[in-house]
């Protein structure tokens, strides 16, 4: 006799799956700071504040992370740094927003099936990307 030995972390997610309840529920089984703003949006607290946002009819999933410009940062001190954080760091992608703050995210693709375990590692492995693009703020653009 076969015995299943699947973990529920395997279980595979498609586009038709994924929404900011199964998102919720997801990171509160993964033991991680998840919590619902006042219109129902996903976003977790790890040493700072990553949003979770269904994109494309499930078919990705954009983690975002946003940050003030510390005061008086010139434009293209914001620019060069995102430019950095581009060039080193591929996984993320940085910009600076019309608001003049700096910005992270990065989209996990869904489309054709993921499981799981692979949208927890990728979202903690973008938290600790930008914990590694925070600590190359050399400038001080960043507040």
């Amino acid at each position: 006799m076969t015995e299943n030995t699947a973990h529920p972390a395997d279980e595979m997610i498609y586009p038709n799956d994924v929404n900011t309840e199964s998102l919720y529920a997801l990171f509160i089984s993964a033991y991680m700071n998840v919590y619902r703003d006042d219109v129902g949006d996903v976003y977790l607290k790890d040493g700072y504040t990553v949003w979770v946002f269904p994109q494309k009819a499930g078919a990705q999933i954009r983690l975002m992370a946003q940050f003030r410009a510390a005061e008086g940062s010139e434009r293209l001190a914001k620019l060069e740094y995102a430019n950095l954080i581009n060039d080193q760091l591929k996984l993320v992608r940085a910009y600076v927003d019309s608001d003049e703050d700096v910005g992270f995210d990065y989209f996990i693709p869904v489309e054709g099936g993921i499981t799981k375990r692979n949208i927890v590692l990728s979202t903690r492995t973008f938290i600790d990307f930008i914990r590694t693009a925070l600590g190359r703020d050399e400038q001080n653009v960043i507040a």
